[in-house]
């Protein structure tokens, strides 16, 4: 017994039931974290600016960066932020919404060099999102379901 628990702490099997559910459980929890902390964030600054004329703080930090277009950088970063997360969580489309969201992070991380915050939390997010344009969705993805029917119809 003891040498079954041994071997299947050890296994590396790519398709085994530990890793199928880890990669799900990266891939959700780290798109709801994103979701939730940045763009519901973005967006309600975005939609307080608008309604009321609230100073948006991210359109305050992009224009600081000196972007040709701080206003439209600011909207397209809060968009990725908010609506890549959904699909990475449910796994559609998810490296392409992986890569969108890289981009935007790295918007993030030299933001943060520029207003002399400590870029970590950007850097960790960068790390895992980069993962997940290796990874894909996984097997209980979207993705995966989609990709089935397509092979399935060839």
């Amino acid at each position: 017994m003891l040498k079954t628990l041994l071997g299947r702490t050890l296994s590396v099997d790519a398709n085994g039931s530990a890793v199928i559910f880890g990669h799900l459980f990266l891939r959700v929890s780290a798109g709801l974290m994103i979701f939730y902390i940045h763009g519901l964030h973005k967006l309600e600054g975005w939609i307080a600016y608008v309604q009321n004329g609230t100073p948006w703080e991210l359109l305050k930090e992009a224009e600081g960066m000196h972007f040709p277009a701080p206003y439209p950088s600011a909207i397209f970063a809060t968009l990725i932020q908010f609506i890549c997360p959904i699909f990475i969580i449910v796994g559609f489309f998810t490296r392409i919404n992986a890569v969108l969201l890289l981009g935007a992070l790295s918007g993030a991380i030299l933001q943060n060099f520029l207003a002399g915050r400590s870029p970590q939390l950007a850097l960790l997010y960068i790390i895992v999102v980069i993962t997940i344009v290796f990874l894909g969705g996984g097997k209980l993805s979207l993705d995966a379901k989609t990709s089935a029917k397509f092979s399935s119809q060839r």
